[in-house]
């Protein structure tokens, strides 16, 4: 609800410095576009947080390792058991695009990029191999990495005609999934496979745009099973869901496999879809270098995809544009 609150804040200031023509977002196409533009379509994203905000990796719920999480003697430094984030500033900057020019000249498609900065802590709860994690003495102890991650996202809008109008009113009709990735990172993710009874599709680009009309929808209770490719053989890969987050099993040929099912919004953790919107919600994947985890003295190296997901059976046609 913060993120939502800090999102609608900052787009209706957007709105507000465009209208009075005193922007300081990015906006490439600033000398082309009216600035009433930029500020409806400020107001328009600023009033649908479910497709903007993912509410997934600023979360400091825990991730656990397993019973045994790797790398063990001169392999690895430490003995992880749990890893979470803290995140303790969020930065926000937006990109404006238009295009797709009307008879009068007025744009009918705009683009808007949404930029945060994330700093904070990566936190990694180590212990003896074997041990109680729960125990409060010497063989338990807190590493904290200082956290710098760049999370984006792209929004597509189009300025639909009405029949009281000679403006238009613009609506949103496709959002990207979300790539968070720290700085300096060596770690990648290359693809993300997607598999189901009834569906195998592979993701190779998160800001790739998903219209909301067709948006993957999963039933409740779907096993889902998830195959990550990486540029490297010994990465960490873990979920990114409230309640649903673990390590996958490495294969040995640079993939990474889990299962996961498709959790009921209505029980457990997490926001709730707000009245009268259409069920989306997030889920994701994220990779982390094997010293990020295993080495004290490395860096955090780090990348995240995180997509959006429609809740079926719902019927959601009419919510959407």
């Amino acid at each position: 609800m913060r993120s939502r609150l800090l999102l609608a804040v900052s787009l209706l200031a957007v709105s507000l410095l465009a209208g009075c023509g005193k922007s300081t977002v990015n906006s490439p196409a600033s000398s082309d576009t009216p600035s009433l533009d930029q500020a409806q379509v400020a107001s328009v994203v600023a009033l649908e947080p479910e497709v903007v905000e993912d509410g997934q990796f600023e979360s400091t719920e825990l991730t656990s390792l397993g019973a045994n999480p790797g790398a063990t003697g001169a392999l690895a430094a430490i003995n992880p058991l749990h890893f979470w984030r803290v995140i303790t500033s969020v930065e926000r900057r937006f990109e404006f695009a238009f295009a797709d020019s009307d008879s009068t000249g007025r744009p009918t498609t705009a683009i808007v990029t949404v930029h945060k900065s994330l700093a904070g802590r990566f936190n990694i709860l180590t212990g003896v191999p074997g041990g109680d994690d729960t125990a409060i003495d010497s063989s338990v102890s807190v590493v904290r990495k200082p956290l710098a991650d760049h999370w984006v996202r792209r929004v597509l809008l189009k300025r639909l005609p009405v029949s009281d109008s000679t403006r238009g009113v613009w609506r949103v009709v496709a959002t990207s999934g979300v790539k968070v990735t720290s700085r300096a990172a060596t770690t990648r993710i290359e693809s993300l496979r997607f598999q189901t009874a009834g569906l195998d599709t592979t993701l190779t680009d998160p800001l790739h745009f998903f219209y909301l009309r067709r948006i993957l929808k999963l039933e409740p209770g779907t096993p889902v099973t998830l195959t990550v490719t990486t540029l490297k053989n010994d990465d960490v890969v873990v979920m990114c869901r409230f309640g649903h987050r673990f390590r996958f099993h490495n294969n040995g040929d640079h993939t990474y496999t889990g299962v996961w099912q498709v959790p009921d919004l209505r029980v457990g953790p997490g926001p709730r879809p707000g009245p009268g919107r259409p069920p989306i919600f997030h889920f994701g994947v994220n990779a982390l270098s094997h010293g990020t985890l295993f080495d004290d003295q490395a860096p955090y190296d780090s990348q995240a995809w995180l997509l959006p997901v429609l809740l079926a059976p719902d019927q959601v046609a009419d919510a959407l544009p």
